[in-house]
């Protein structure tokens, strides 16, 4: 089986979360994602498996967040 690797372009991960694509910045900044990859001078994205895997461990709506000390 082939190992391919996907990029998520910023407006393309905007689609996938359905929000805005100055709320995935804003997102970025807060440190709400994973790390962007950079693919040159002025081009990012995020690899589909490190969004993949945030999302899965993203909690539930109904599940309440974590308590944080």
């Amino acid at each position: 089986m082939e190992n391919q690797l996907s990029i998520i372009r910023p407006s393309q991960l905007a689609e996938i979360l359905s929000v805005n694509p100055v709320t995935v910045w804003r997102m970025e900044k807060r440190g709400e994602l994973p790390p962007r990859k950079k693919i040159s001078n002025r081009c990012v994205g995020w690899l589909e498996s490190d969004i993949r895997e945030w999302l899965e461990n993203r909690p539930n709506a109904t599940e309440p967040e974590p308590a944080t000390a």
